[in-house]
């Protein structure tokens, strides 16, 4: 019980820095068509699995401390002609959300996570990224977010400026949040238990190989991919919800590289110093089928 009114706490306590309502846990499937090589006469499939869990302490009214794991698996043939890899995920989140007064608010997070094709503790696999993310509310339905976020690739450091808004329609049925460049989502509430939607993700991320033949020295793989789905979401209970998403990928590839391949910085999709040689064939931008199931506790 006093872990429930810890939460339930948080919303109220948080509702000046964000949305409405505040999601515990959220598990995601996608999965595509086979996917054509670009050169040769071989297919590819993409599956992949995330698990999102969240778990907020309140240390005071104005002060929250945000704790969280996150893990994800993806299924994909990296080159014609060779076996599936599995490209996988494991974190965990730790970070504050501080309210100064009743215009801002702020969050500061940490991101440890093992990246690679082979969740084993090393260097090599290791990433660290941090969020600064203000927020300030312009009023109590729109509320604007300014920061930065900053990530150890395994190409090399990535810098990523934020800009985002949240909207809430007066009637509370047309709802807008971006965290750009990252996401885009857009939604009308049909009815008490039915939503029409639509969702663009810009996704970039980098994994450790250690099952590798493309280079004695090494390789990782870089994998970037910019997602746009229409999407129905559906109220299965109080604070359970489904959503449906049937959309395209464009620009996706996932990049294999010599370990030793670096860039010099890469600031949001700007790549400065890249004079990288890709060790792999790309295939071909195709379909994409989300299927999204996520508990939400709301506090209005």
């Amino acid at each position: 019980m006093k872990y429930i009114l810890s939460i339930a706490f948080f919303c109220t306590v948080f509702q000046g820095a964000s949305q409405n309502y505040f999601d515990i846990a959220n598990l995601t499937y996608i999965d595509t068509p086979a996917n054509n090589f670009k050169v040769s006469n071989d297919q590819t499939a993409v599956n992949e699995l995330n698990l999102e869990v969240n778990f907020p302490v309140v240390l005071s009214k104005k002060t929250i401390l945000l704790t969280g794991l996150f893990a994800n698996k993806t299924r994909v043939s990296l080159d014609a002609n060779v076996s599936n890899s599995n490209l996988q995920v494991l974190g965990f989140n730790l970070g504050i959300n501080k309210t100064f007064n009743d215009k801002w608010s702020a969050t500061f997070m940490a991101y440890p996570k093992i990246s690679s094709d082979n969740l084993a503790l090393s260097s090599d696999n290791l990433q660290l990224g941090f969020l600064s993310l203000f927020i300030k509310k312009k009023r109590t339905n729109l509320k604007y977010k300014y920061g930065v976020f900053v990530n150890t690739e395994e190409f090399g450091l990535a810098v990523i400026p934020i800009f985002g808004l949240y909207y809430l329609s007066p009637n509370k049925k047309f709802e807008t949040k971006l965290t750009l460049p990252f996401l885009a989502d857009i939604n009308y509430e049909l009815n008490k238990k039915l939503w029409l939607g639509f969702r663009f993700d810009g996704i970039g991320t980098s994994y450790n190989l250690n099952n590798q033949n493309y280079s004695n020295n090494g390789a990782y793989v870089s994998k970037n991919s910019i997602e746009f789905a229409p999407y129905l979401r559906f109220k299965m209970s109080k604070s359970l919800y489904l959503n449906t998403k049937l959309g395209y990928a464009f620009g996706r590839n996932y990049k294999v590289f010599d370990a030793d391949d670096k860039i010099d910085l890469a600031v949001t999709s700007f790549y400065f110093g890249d004079n990288r040689t890709r060790l792999n064939e790309g295939f071909s931008d195709g379909a994409i089928f989300k299927i999204e199931l996520f508990y939400r506790l709301h506090f209005d």
